[in-house]
């Protein structure tokens, strides 16, 4: 298994992992699994080659091998000063949970946003997912004391962690 960036053509691969984080965990996302499971392939496809090409955007994956994605994680770093990164759209298979696969998904988006010049990433996390927060904390995420409430009755918590970067235009 790898973590990588994804690739242009991995379109549907992409929506059955992001369709299995939906299901899994329906409060994490802003999105849920009703609004994008009847997106049409194309869509799909779209959203692949954005995170595999896009130079201010990227989506990592965990690649479990023979076309089968196992995680993903998306990252956006800001063209408009102060250039913060946000990473979002984190999720990984049950079975491989607590192998270091999380850190190392998280370390890519990381990486992309530093690369890029960003100085800090932000995150959302939801008030109940506690094994997320405490990912995240591990990671050196920091509480902003900036909240927002779901639209499902939870709320959610924005973490931010210094990365150290300077910004270089993409």
């Amino acid at each position: 298994m790898e973590v990588r960036r994804i690739r242009a053509n991995e379109g549907l691969a992409y929506r059955a992992v992001r369709l299995r984080a939906l299901q899994g965990a329906p409060t994490a996302y802003f999105a849920t699994y009703e609004d994008e499971a009847p997106l049409p392939d194309d869509a799909w496809q779209d959203l692949a080659r954005q995170g595999a090409e896009a130079m201010e955007t990227a989506t990592f994956v965990l690649d479990r091998g023979g076309g089968a994605l196992a995680g993903t994680v998306f990252t956006r770093v800001n063209i408009d000063p102060p250039h913060d990164a946000y990473i979002g759209a984190m999720w990984l298979d049950e079975d491989l949970r607590g192998g270091g696969w999380a850190d190392a998904l998280v370390a890519a988006a990381e990486g992309f946003a530093r690369a890029a010049g960003s100085g800090a990433a932000e995150l959302w996390v939801e008030d109940d997912n506690p094994r997320a927060r405490r990912l995240y904390e591990r990671l050196g995420y920091v509480p902003t004391g900036i909240t927002d409430p779901n639209g499902r009755g939870g709320i959610a918590h924005l973490l931010r962690k210094d990365l150290g970067g300077l910004y270089q235009s993409p």
